[in-house]
């Protein structure tokens, strides 16, 4: 590749380039008469319509989002039961075995338990 200097010999450093002479003096006015004339265009009223339809559109999205949502995920059935029961005897078996499972304690504990002994629960 030629370096700056050989092509400054061979080209010389003379701009090529040349504006006439007060071109640029009434380069604006020339150029705003070859421009079209501008269209003018009527602004519409914006109707109660048009302001308010972003915003129902924003609440109908997040309804159906809500909508989705619980039915997606669906709601855990409840399971109440009134029990009161003034002792423990009253409860039916069927309810005292996972009761006594879930307290994963073994026998001589839930005896010392039921006895009220003094000694701890857990050693």
């Amino acid at each position: 590749m030629k370096t700056d200097s050989e092509l400054a010999k061979k080209y010389g450093k003379k701009i090529p380039f040349k504006t006439p002479e007060g071109y640029f003096d009434n380069f604006t006015e020339q150029l705003m008469k070859q421009l079209p004339e501008k269209e003018t265009v009527e602004m519409s009223e914006i109707s109660m319509w048009e302001r308010v339809k972003p915003w129902v559109y924003m609440v109908a999205m997040f309804c159906g989002l809500m909508f989705s949502i619980r039915v997606i995920v669906g709601e855990k059935p409840e399971n109440k039961t009134d029990y009161t029961i003034e002792s423990i005897s009253e409860l039916p078996d069927e309810y005292i075995e996972p009761l006594m499972e879930q307290t994963m304690m073994d026998d001589y504990t839930l005896y010392q338990y039921l006895t009220d002994a003094d000694t701890p629960i857990y050693p």
